[in-house]
């Protein structure tokens, strides 16, 4: 009985949430805000950060292997 109601209640609840989510920024447009560069568009953080990323990720993993032994 109490899985047949939280099935029922999420069903209920999935497009109410649905509804609420903002659009996906448009890429090509200029940002907006003061912290932005000259000639920046919204699509350049996104691929900054993924660089970024992708040059800490050697670190990160040799940090977190550290803490684990560390723990043991």
């Amino acid at each position: 009985m109490h899985r047949a109601l939280i099935v029922a209640t999420l069903l209920l609840a999935m497009p109410a949430l649905a509804a609420d989510s903002k659009p996906p920024a448009k890429m090509e447009e200029p940002m907006a805000g003061k912290m932005k560069k000259p000639g920046m568009k919204q699509g350049d953080v996104k691929k900054q950060a993924a660089k970024k990323q992708r040059a800490m990720k050697p670190m990160i993993e040799k940090e977190e292997k550290e803490m684990l032994r560390d723990r043991k």
